[in-house]
């Protein structure tokens, strides 16, 4: 078959149905090897984290293949595995090689088949005159893979043998007079496209397309449906239970809301205001012990790995524990979420949030929104600075937590209206936020998880195992919370210290809005 080595990268080409690579011997001698079929079933997260990632991984033949991704084209594989019983997260694989690549991308989420498709392949090496073979072709065809399907794309991937690029750049150029381009879809964006499956970037802080001028109501209420409806697309997700990062996203869509209409007030009658607000934490209340038992699960590995290996198996009748009441809580919560009165309650809330919708007049109705909220954002940066005065040693730990709920109103304020703020100066204010609130929640979840461990002993009171167990954990989360307690001083002087103190002031410090004039 004539040997020989690659050289420059190879050429991809899109090719019209019609052209075969038969159409070459009009100029040169082909060897066309037999056809070969395979079929695919392509995987990714509901956030396309491999796609965006900048992979692509595959199954067939009982093998997982995760390979480069080259725009819409397969690329080189970096790694496989056969297939096993069930490999949906990071941590079901077995190589460390297929693990390591896919932790970062997938994190928490789960995968799932996004396409299947029929790829065949045809092998092809093209000859000059004097026999060298001048380039190897692979020309492929792709269909869905559903029986009276036809193709959805056709391919030919040039690739020139060392010494004979020039040669090659012919054939590329034959190929392209008669209609193939070097631009364009690749088969798996096709095949994508072709299931309704096209890749869009997932995020919970959209763009909300603000000015300084539009009025209040018009900016609160396009941000609370667009929030609305990524809380929407993950239902699906939460009613089928594929991972939990769907419940986690659907209730922090729904708590942001519920903080915007808190935190921004005056923009909508105050009576329907307080109503829209209890329909948002009922909803969220249906679900607050599936997301706890969520948060001690998912942190097992993490909690056995404090305790020395003595006590860990002390705790194995905890997680089972837990592991039982969440398929309860499952099944109680799914009931819950397909129920007609919770869609009514999500309708309820966007259509009194849509802009169709007339409401009675409010005081803030009509002012410009960046004025409103800056004012509403020094405002609030004020007060956490007056907390934070307070912070000491001896401080009960609710003021503490009272400063954590106050931070999280601000850097809400600034993520919702992010837009008008000057990106420079806004990203600096709130790194340093994000720093101060990581300590905080630190100290937080110790101080919860500890509680609740108390709470799981007081109910059980099962056995001289598991009180050493959870006493033994306890200690060390209380050591945690001690810990983040100390550097929450050092996080507090950053952010309300001089500097910081006078870039808000800077920023947001603003005179009185006025309304609209019209």
């Amino acid at each position: 078959m004539g040997g020989g080595v690659h050289g420059k990268e190879s050429v991809r080409l899109t090719l019209p149905g019609e052209l075969g690579p038969e159409r070459l011997r009009e100029e040169w001698d082909v060897d066309i090897h037999p056809q070969e079929s395979q079929a695919l079933a392509f995987w990714d997260t509901f956030e396309w984290g491999l796609w965006f990632g900048g992979h692509v991984l595959y199954s067939s033949g009982g093998v997982y293949r995760l390979c480069a991704r080259e725009g819409g084209w397969v690329g080189a594989v970096l790694c496989e595995e056969r297939a096993g019983t069930g490999q949906r997260f990071w941590r079901d694989f077995e190589t460390g090689a297929m693990r390591s690549r896919l932790e970062g991308m997938l994190g928490l989420r789960g995968l799932a088949p996004v396409a299947e498709g029929i790829f065949r392949l045809r092998r092809c090496d093209v000859r000059n005159g004097t026999g060298k073979i001048v380039c190897r072709l692979e020309w492929a065809s792709v269909s869905p893979g559903k029986r009276g399907d036809g193709d959805l794309f056709h391919s030919c991937r040039v690739m020139p043998l060392l010494g004979y690029e020039a040669e090659a750049a012919r054939v590329v150029e034959h190929l392209v007079r008669r209609g193939a381009r070097t631009s364009g879809d690749g088969p798996v964006e096709v095949l994508l496209r072709h299931a309704g499956r096209v890749p869009r970037r997932y995020t919970l802080r959209p763009v909300f397309a603000l000015e300084t001028d539009t009025p209040a109501r018009e900016a609160v209420g396009r941000i609370v449906l667009a929030i609305l409806e990524i809380a929407e697309r993950n239902v699906p997700g939460i009613v089928n239970d594929f991972d939990t990062e769907f419940l986690h996203d659907y209730r922090i869509c729904l708590r942001k809301v519920r903080s915007l209409l808190s935190l921004v007030k005056d923009v909508y009658p105050a009576e329907e205001t307080r109503r829209m607000r209890k329909i948002l934490v009922d909803l969220a209340r249906q679900t607050n012990r599936l997301r706890d038992l969520d948060v001690y699960l998912l942190a097992r590995e993490e909690y056995l790995g404090l305790l020395p290996l003595v006590l860990r198996p002390a705790l194995f009748g905890m997680f089972e524990d837990f592991s039982a009441e969440r398929e309860r809580e499952v099944r109680r919560a799914i009931s819950k979420m397909r129920a007609a009165s919770t869609r009514r309650h999500l309708r309820e809330v966007e259509e009194y949030f849509s802009g169709e919708t007339p409401h009675e007049p409010s005081p803030a109705a009509g002012l410009q929104v960046g004025p409103l909220v800056f004012r509403r954002i020094y405002k609030r940066y004020l007060k956490i600075r007056g907390i934070a005065a307070g912070i000491g040693a001896e401080t009960p730990d609710e003021a503490v937590h009272r400063l954590r709920i106050e931070c999280k109103k601000l850097r809400y304020l600034m993520e919702f209206f992010a837009e008008l703020i000057p990106k420079e100066e806004g990203s600096a204010m709130l790194r340093l936020l994000r720093r101060l609130q990581n300590r905080l929640g630190e100290f937080n979840d110790a101080l919860v998880q500890q509680r609740s461990l108390m709470n799981y002993w007081e109910r059980k009171r099962s056995g001289s195992g598991v009180a050493l167990g959870v006493g033994g954990l306890v200690a060390v989360l209380y050591r945690r919370q001690q810990q983040a307690r100390s550097l929450i001083d050092e996080e507090l002087e950053g952010f309300c210290g001089g500097s910081t103190a006078q870039a808000f002031k800077h920023a947001f410090k603003l005179p009185v809005p006025h309304p609209q004039r019209k």
